[in-house]
C-alpha cells in the first residue's frame, strides 16, 4: 500500500501528506497546552509505570460525571515512560496518529468513496484548524476519528465482503466509547446498517448464520471491553448508570429537537471548515443534505461506500439533537472523518454540474481558507499554559521547598482545575513532591498560584486549602513572567 503511494498519479496526496505532518509536528514542545486534564492523565500515567498502580478506569468526563475507559491511560504508557519526566512522548504519539488518519483516508477512502472523494477529503481534514488542533496535545478524544475511520472502513468491507469483519467493526467501538461516550452514537450508524444487511440476507440460512457467529464474537468483545466498568459500577452503587440516565433523560419538546437537529447538522457538516456563521450555516447545511440525497440517487461503483457516510452523518446529527448539553468539536471528533468524506461526495457532485457547481465549490473554499489560514495561525502559534510555562513555573516552587518540607498548592484558574494538576505533575516528578490527598491537612507551606488574577487578595478566597490553612499572612508574593502570581503561605 506504501509501495503504490509514490505512483506518478498519488504526487499531489504526497505533498498533502508532508504538509499534514508539518502542520501537526511543528514546533510542538513551544506551544502544546497542557491543562489539568493532560497533568491529571499523566500523574495517573507515570504512577502505573513508576509505582505500579495499575488502574481499572479511566478519565471522568467533563460533563455528568461519568468515568471513561481505561484504555487511554495504557496508551500512554509507553510514550511517557520513553519521554518521562518530560510529557511529550504522549503528545507525538497523538500527533503520529493524526498524520496517520490523513493517510489512511486517502488510502481507505479510495475504496470506499473513489480516490477523488478521497483525496478532497484528506485534503480538507489535513487543512482543517480544529482537526489539527485535536492532534498537537495529548487528550482521550483525540484518536476518535483514526478509530472512527477504521470502524467505518470495516462496516464496508463487512456488507460487502464478509461479515466477519462485524467482529472489528465492534472491536473499534468498543475502543471509541472508552475515547468518548457521545461515541455512543457509531452505534447507530453500524447497527442500522447491521439491520440492513441482515433484512438483505434473511433469506439465507448460511449467511444468517455466519452473520449471527460474528456478531456473539463481537459481543463478548464489547462485554469484555466494559468489563471493568461494570465493576465499577457495581462496587460504587452505578454511579456511571445514574449519571449516562440524567444525561440520556431530558424534557425538550419535538419541536425543540427540530431544530437542534439543524443546529447540530451546521455544526459538524459546516461549521466545522467555515466557523461559526449562523443563518449561512444553516442554508449551507440544508443545500448539502439535498447534494448528499441526489448524490446517492446515481448508481456508481462507489454508491455503497457514500450509503455508509450519509448513514453516520445522519446518525450522528440526529443523536446530537438528542443531547441535552453544549456539544464542543471534541465530543464529535469519531465524525470529522464523515464530515470531510461527505463534503468530498458533494463535491464531487457538484464539479460535474458545469460552471454553477464549480462556482459554488470555489465560494466555498474561499470560506474554507479564510476561517482555518486564521484560525490556524492560533493553533500553531505559542499561548495560554504551554507546558514550558507551566514547567518553568512549577521549578519556582520546589526551588522554594526545603528538603522534608510538606507542602500542597492552589490553582485560581478560570477552569476550575483547583488542585493545579498541571503543576502537580511536574513538581511529583522532582524529589519534592506535594502532599498526597490524605496528608493535605498536615502541611507546613501552601502554594497559591493566581492564574486568572480575579481576586486581589488571595487569602480571600472561599476554596478550603485556603481557608483552614491557620496563616493568612503572605511570607513571599512573587510574579512569574507572562504568567500566574504565587503567594507563599508558611506555618510559621
Amino acid at each position: 500500500m506504501i509501495r503504490s503511494l509514490f505512483k506518478k498519479k498519488h504526487y499531489f496526496f504526497i505533498i498533502v501528506l508532508i504538509l499534514a505532518a508539518f502542520v501537526r509536528f511543528w514546533n510542538i514542545p513551544n506551544t502544546v497546552q497542557f491543562l489539568g486534564d493532560q497533568g491529571r492523565d499523566s500523574l495517573i500515567v507515570s504512577k502505573i509505570f513508576k509505582e505500579n498502580n495499575f488502574v481499572f478506569i479511566g478519565p471522568v468526563t467533563s460533563v455528568g460525571n461519568m468515568y471513561l475507559g481505561p484504555l487511554y491511560y495504557y496508551f500512554m504508557v509507553p510514550f511517557l515512560m520513553i519521554s518521562y519526566p518530560n510529557p511529550l512522548g504522549p503528545v507525538y504519539a497523538v500527533a503520529f496518529l493524526g498524520v496517520l488518519t490523513i493517510y489512511l483516508m486517502y488510502a481507505l477512502g479510495k475504496e470506499l468513496v473513489g480516490q477523488k472523494v478521497a483525496l478532497v477529503a484528506a485534503t480538507l481534514m489535513t487543512l482543517s484548524a480544529t482537526v489539527v488542533a485535536g492532534t498537537r496535545f495529548s487528550w482521550n478524544p483525540n484518536p476518535a476519528p483514526l478509530i472512527s475511520l477504521l470502524l467505518i472502513y470495516f462496516v464496508f468491507k463487512a456488507l460487502r465482503k464478509d461479515t466477519k469483519y462485524w467482529i472489528l467493526v465492534v472491536l473499534c467501538f468498543s475502543v471509541l466509547i472508552q475515547l468518548h461516550y457521545l461515541t455512543l452514537l457509531a452505534g447507530l450508524g453500524f447497527g442500522s446498517l447491521w439491520v440492513w444487511q441482515l433484512y438483505q440476507k434473511h433469506k439465507n440460512k448460511k449467511s444468517i448464520r455466519k452473520m449471527m457467529i460474528s456478531t456473539i464474537i463481537g459481543v463478548f468483545i464489547f462485554v469484555s471491553f466494559l468489563t471493568p466498568l461494570v465493576l465499577f459500577d457495581l462496587k460504587h452503587d452505578g454511579l456511571n448508570f445514574q449519571a449516562f440516565k440524567k444525561i440520556i433523560i431530558g424534557e425538550n419538546s419535538f419541536e425543540e429537537e427540530s431544530f437542534a437537529f439543524l443546529d447540530r447538522g451546521s455544526q459538524i457538516l459546516v461549521e466545522l471548515s467555515i466557523g461559526d456563521q449562523k443563518n449561512l450555516n444553516n442554508y449551507l447545511f440544508i443545500f448539502f443534505i439535498g447534494i448528499l440525497i441526489l448524490s446517492l440517487s446515481l448508481r456508481d461503483s462507489h454508491r455503497l461506500g457514500k450509503i455508509i457516510i450519509v448513514t453516520f452523518l445522519i446518525t450522528g446529527i440526529f443523536g446530537t439533537a438528542l443531547y441535552k448539553h453544549t456539544i464542543f468539536d471534541h465530543y464529535v471528533a469519531y465524525l470529522f472523518p464523515v464530515s470531510f468524506f461527505a463534503l468530498g461526495i458533494i463535491g464531487e457532485y457538484l464539479y460535474k454540474k458545469g460552471v454553477s457547481g464549480k462556482l459554488a465549490i470555489s465560494l466555498f473554499l474561499i470560506l474554507f481558507v479564510n476561517y482555518n489560514v486564521i484560525k490556524m495561525t492560533k493553533v500553531l502559534s505559542s499561548t495560554g499554559s504551554t507546558m514550558n510555562k507551566i514547567w518553568s513555573s512549577s521549578k519556582t516552587i520546589s526551588d522554594r521547598v526545603a528538603d522534608g518540607e510538606k507542602y500542597n498548592i492552589v490553582l485560581l484558574t478560570g477552569t476550575g482545575d483547583i488542585d493545579g494538576q498541571n503543576y502537580r505533575y511536574f513538581l511529583s516528578t522532582t524529589n519534592k513532591p506535594p502532599v498526597e490527598m490524605e496528608d493535605r491537612g498536615q502541611i507546613d507551606t501552601l502554594f497559591i498560584i493566581n492564574d486568572d488574577k480575579v481576586l486581589k487578595n488571595v487569602v480571600d478566597s472561599p476554596i478550603y486549602e485556603i481557608v483552614v490553612f491557620p496563616n493568612k499572612i503572605a511570607s513571599e508574593v512573587y510574579q512569574i513572567n507572562d504568567g500566574p502570581e504565587i503567594t507563599v503561605l508558611r506555618r510559621n
